[in-house]
């Protein structure tokens, strides 16, 4: 093992902040091209290189606040609201005042960068102050501490070990949005298009609603939080931040107890129910990979015997529109309660239909499945890894680059 050395952040790259170009100006964002990133883009990014925001901003935007470019493999920091997402820069961007970023020099491997700051960023996060909310300044990040490697070939080693982990994770990812979309495409073919009909919607199928395609709708409930013994980590307590970007719901913040499901167990939910977001953020899907329960923010399907749940789940994400103005009511949260979700005008093919796209889709959805269990193992053994290599307790030596 190589030798190891104390320092700031500041020896192994320049710290740059963001600013904001002033939002009562059209001309700094209408038509730019130029990548501005806020920690908003990072809240819900799963990914670690990140090109482009909500927004970019033009020239003239850039040049009238203290914002600045930089470079492709800048790794980004927020600094504030929250502390702690990190990401690294895919091209040549800039950020809002959001950001303490590290620009690494050339003593330092950006990757390793980007890994020693994630493996930081609750240490860092310690350091914030403010009254309002916590942010770490400037001066705070330079001064940061570390250990590291002082050869940056050790440094490579070090990183190429964790990167190969999220090499696969991102691949499987790729993989997973690929397979959605062919299920997609064929929802679109079948249900829409008519293809395999002729192009004309076969005469048995029939116009109901979505109660009509359920078995029975189950609308969550949380069990009281008062009762620590109802939480645990025996069954999935599904709400609205696991259903974001997963088709699964794999894993869940909270778990229940035994004890706390059963406490409520004309809420379980078998395995294959579709999941609705329905209040606050609505018209989210998700499918349960187990038994499982919601809270109250989500109307879940169970299906009828011989009825397609991933024929739902698609036919749910096309109606995601109508959920949202549905919900709107004139309020500005969007509650769309039990009843009216299921009153939705919905098409309900045959069971032969419906049996037959299923031997088309099941392969899919049991693929994505599959792979998202296997993500959740490897960002487990990548997790284990982190503060083993970013300490050198593991000899990296015999790794070849």
């Amino acid at each position: 093992m190589g030798n190891w050395k104390k320092c700031t952040i500041a020896d192994l790259g320049t710290v740059v902040g963001g600013a904001t170009p002033s939002t009562k100006k059209p001309e700094n964002y209408d038509g730019g091209t130029i990548a501005w990133i806020t920690p908003k883009d990072l809240a819900r990014f799963l990914g670690r290189f990140i090109s482009h925001g909500e927004r970019n901003i033009t020239e003239a935007g850039l040049h009238s606040c203290s914002t600045q470019m930089m470079p492709r493999h800048t790794i980004l920091f927020s600094s504030r609201a929250p502390i702690g997402y990190v990401a690294i820069a895919e091209n040549e961007l800039c950020t809002n005042q959001g950001f303490k970023s590290v620009v690494p020099n050339d003593n330092t491997d950006y990757m390793f960068l980007y890994y020693l700051l994630l493996n930081n960023r609750q240490n860092i996060e310690h350091m914030g102050s403010g009254t309002t909310f916590k942010e770490v300044s400037g001066k705070t990040m330079r001064g940061i501490e570390v250990c590291v490697p002082e050869s940056k070939e050790e440094q490579i080693r070090i990183s190429s070990m964790l990167s190969a982990i999220d090499d696969k994770i991102e691949e499987n990812e790729r993989i997973n949005k690929n397979l959605l979309q062919q299920a997609q495409s064929l929802y679109q073919s079948w249900f829409v298009d008519h293809e395999p009909f002729g192009g004309d919607r076969p005469s048995d199928w029939t116009d109901d609603t979505i109660e009509d395609l359920a078995k029975e709708i189950i609308c969550g409930k949380t069990p009281s939080t008062k009762v620590p013994e109802y939480y645990g980590s025996d069954i999935p307590f599904i709400t609205i931040p696991d259903m974001h970007g997963n088709t699964y719901a794999v894993t869940t913040e909270r778990y229940l107890s035994t004890y706390g499901a059963a406490s409520q167990r004309k809420k379980m939910l078998p395995r294959n129910s579709i999941c609705v977001s329905c209040i606050g953020t609505a018209g989210l899907v998700t499918l349960t990979a187990q038994e499982s329960q919601t809270n109250q923010q989500i109307n879940s399907i169970i299906p009828k015997e011989g009825y397609s749940p991933y024929y739902i789940y698609l036919l749910m994400q096309t109606l995601s529109v109508i959920i949202n103005n549905l919900g709107q009511s004139g309020s500005t949260i969007v509650n769309l309660n039990k009843a009216q979700f299921g009153k939705i005008p919905v098409t309900i093919p045959s069971v032969a239909t419906m049996k037959s796209f299923d031997e088309i889709a099941k392969p899919m959805f049991d693929a994505i499945l599959s792979n998202q269990e296997e993500n959740i193992k490897l960002a487990e053994l990548r997790d284990s890894l982190l503060p083993r290599l970013m300490s050198g307790d593991l000899d990296v030596s015999g790794i070849d680059l």
